[in-house]
């Protein structure tokens, strides 16, 4: 790794840190993915993430951990090193996108049983109803626009320049 970390490389990271911290994941999850995206190297050590972001061990043993649960990222190993290296799992995002939406399948489903058990219920029905269509409609849909997504991917039909976006 360079010696030195940017500061619009501490930036990125620190605004990712934020992003996820939004979404109920720790911050420092967000911010050694962002190091991991950004660094001009394919993998970087645990030590390496340490001292690029000035965190103890035990938030990047954390936060690797958490990341690698996700699925976010991999464990990469170097020939005649003992210690652990990180780096991006290519894909990662798509796998994500779709266990989510495997999710929403399941609220659907949920939400049917609800509207089946509680049909003579005056007002719960509607509610029930209106939490379901949204459920029922994005489970339909999403599964999809997913699948062309990939087939876009692999056909190379989704790369973006900045000023695209």
């Amino acid at each position: 790794m360079s010696d030195e970390v940017t500061t619009l490389e501490l930036q990125f990271a620190e605004d990712m840190g934020q992003f996820f911290e939004s979404g109920g994941l720790a911050r420092m999850a967000g911010r050694v993915w962002a190091m991991l995206l950004v660094m001009d190297e394919p993998h970087l050590s645990a030590l390496e993430l340490q001292e690029a972001l000035g965190s103890s061990a035990g938030s990047i043993s954390g936060a690797t951990r958490s990341l690698l649960d996700l699925g976010l990222i991999e464990r990469v190993n170097v020939r005649g090193e003992r210690r652990d290296y990180f780096a991006p799992r290519r894909g990662a995002i798509a796998n994500i996108v779709w266990m989510r939406l495997q999710r929403l399948v399941a609220v659907e489903d949920l939400l049917t049983e609800a509207l089946e058990a509680f049909d003579d219920r005056e007002h719960a029905v509607p509610h029930l109803q209106e939490v379901h269509d949204i459920y029922h409609w994005y489970a339909r849909e999403l599964p999809e626009l997913h699948n062309r997504f990939l087939a876009d991917q692999k056909a190379g039909r989704v790369t973006t320049k900045p000023k695209e976006r």
